[in-house]
């Protein structure tokens, strides 16, 4: 067996973006100030390709198989030089868009059997063919095969699996997440669904805009919509931009649409195309539409901001917290205090709250007495959605979720929680499309994500097929949204300490040191994105490199879906 490290490739990207940096070293330090313009990336021609090389002659098969893998790194002119280390059919068959294998580029390994190749790799992530990053939950090695034959007396491969190998710091730098958008339902709120795809900017668009068109990732399928026609596509495979509008040409079922269709089109795309272009120029098979923007009643929600002060429950108060003192919330904060809740989650309006009181579920609202609506023994935190339907299930059944609005009428929510036998954490969307969980397993933990089916009345009637995110170390106890893509978790890990993983919903993961004795996680704005209860009743937000107390004897710290 041949055992390769492969660090070249990743030692170019990091001397490449030191050129890069280093262009742009020197700050002015005199002069008066003025205000810059808008950073975009419209139009830049700065790519960061990389220009393996092409095979050389007389080149053994281990060097070609080898140096295709390599090679594969660059999608430049659709993978020109990878191709060259492939037979001339295998070349024109090869589709390096199949999937994308990032590994640690470490521990690759090379072994053959005559002309018959294997190599080894150790995954990080896959790319599926829709650009949809998927962290892997094994570290067990993925092994390729290859086939090589000589054609016109130089080694060429023959066989070769569809899809690249990358490793992980070559990937982050030639591929680049973008952030496509549908709608909910009601057409109320923009959902992202991030992909990947090569970081070149003069397909990126072309590749953005198709992507839309094909539809959600198959995890939202049900949970969201597009505001495009059934079997509408490009009407010629390319989106090309000038003076920072992408020019997106439809085909003829672009045209069942009315108006108001053409305008939710019209910014359904100018949001997943945003990192690409300033605006977007319909037409349909090449006819140009002019598409007025939505009126300012009619354009949705899109990532739902929450208060900069934190939500708290603490002694006989319950509101917003600032600096030592708490400021009600009117009509709700008597009610709450009542309850003496340990978990609690208040709506965008701040006019309904979901607590855990006494091991009950119940709803509090500005009108009318608390509701308990569900007392089955053992409940998890309950969520609340941004329809204001309550969110509760027993820890030790995960299958039994139900919701319930302001009538206690419980409501069975359909779920399908791969190996679950038990619930830690639930948490849903600010913009109640998708839900969070952790689960337990006969082998440990899963955190996992899912799409909100629900019926014509709003009501949640079952969640889709879940995907599965990166669980961190330690043992998960806290599940927090953070953002439109960004969840994180809370994890105990040794003793009293914690760890933190915060992670984009197909896409990348980071990971910190928590608060020791850490509890509960909630997502924060301002400067910090989330914070921790502690055990001992203290309040902690992320500071530098470490950890400051907002406030001590806190009961409770609530979960925000927005602000008025």
């Amino acid at each position: 067996m041949i055992r390769r490290t492969s660090r070249g490739l990743a030692a170019a990207v990091a001397l490449a973006l030191a050129l890069v940096l280093a262009a742009c070293a020197s700050i002015p330090d005199t002069g008066p100030v003025r205000q810059g313009g808008p950073v975009a990336q419209v139009n830049d021609q700065l790519d960061l390709d990389f220009n393996p090389s092409p095979p050389e002659n007389g080149a053994t098969p281990q060097r070609i198989v080898q140096g295709f893998i390599d090679a594969a790194s660059s999608p430049k002119n659709n993978f020109a030089i990878a191709r060259e280390y492939l037979t001339r059919s295998t070349a024109a068959s090869w589709n390096p868009d199949e999937s994308v294998t990032v590994d640690d580029g470490r521990s690759r390994t090379f072994d053959h059997s005559g002309n018959q190749w294997s190599v080894d790799v150790s995954p990080v992530a896959n790319v599926d063919s829709a650009g949809t990053y998927h962290p892997v939950s094994s570290k067990a090695p993925v092994g390729l095969s290859y086939e090589v034959a000589k054609e016109n007396g130089q080694w060429r491969i023959s066989v070769a699996p569809a899809g690249v190998v990358i490793d992980d710091p070559t990937f982050r730098a030639v591929y680049s997440q973008q952030t496509l958008y549908f709608y909910n339902a009601d057409f109320s709120y923009l959902v992202p669904d991030a992909r990947w795809f090569p970081a070149r900017v003069a397909t990126a668009a072309t590749r953005v805009a198709s992507a839309v068109l094909a539809g959600p990732a198959k995890w939202l399928n049900g949970a969201v919509i597009s505001a495009f026609p059934e079997g509408t596509q490009l009407a010629v495979p390319s989106v090309t931009t000038s003076n920072g509008a992408a020019h997106v040409d439809l085909s003829s079922e672009a045209g069942q649409a009315n108006q108001l269709q053409l305008q939710r089109m019209q910014l359904q795309l100018e949001q997943s195309l945003g990192s690409l272009a300033s605006s977007v120029q319909l037409s349909i098979e090449g006819n140009q539409l002019q598409v007025p923007p939505l009126p300012d009643g009619s354009v949705p929600q899109q990532d739902p901001p929450v208060d900069s002060h934190a939500v708290v429950y603490r002694g006989e108060s319950f509101g917003l917290l600032n600096g030592s003192t708490i400021t009600p919330l009117s009509g709700l904060s008597d009610k709450v205090v009542a309850l003496a809740p340990s978990a609690a989650t208040v709506n965008a309006a701040r006019d309904e709250v979901a607590v855990l009181s006494r091991g009950a579920a119940v709803l509090v609202r500005k009108s009318g007495d608390p509701v308990h609506v569900d007392v089955r023994p053992g409940l998890i935190a309950p969520a609340l959605d941004n329809q204001g339907w309550l969110w509760s299930v027993p820890a030790a059944s995960p299958d039994a979720l139900q919701v319930a609005g302001s009538n206690g009428q419980p409501h069975a929510v359909k779920v399908d929680w791969p190996g679950a036998v038990g619930i830690v954490a639930l948490a849903v969307s600010r913009d109640g499309t998708r839900v969070v969980a952790i689960v337990r397993t006969a082998t440990g933990y899963s955190v996992l994500a899912a799409g909100v089916v629900r019926g014509s009345d709003g009501l949640p009637t079952s969640i889709t097929a879940p995907i599965e995110l990166t669980v961190g170390d330690g043992i998960p106890t806290s599940i927090a949204w953070t953002g439109e893509l960004t969840v994180v978790v809370l994890s105990a890990t040794n003793g009293d300490a914690t760890g933190i993983a915060e992670q984009t919903i197909g896409g990348t993961t980071s990971t910190t040191t928590g608060p020791a004795t850490g509890r509960t996680i909630v997502g924060a704005g301002g400067l910090s994105r989330y914070l921790v209860l502690a055990g001992d009743g203290t309040l902690q937000a992320p500071t530098g490199s470490g950890w400051q107390t907002q406030a001590d004897k806190v009961g409770a710290v609530a979960v925000q879906l927005g602000q008025p």
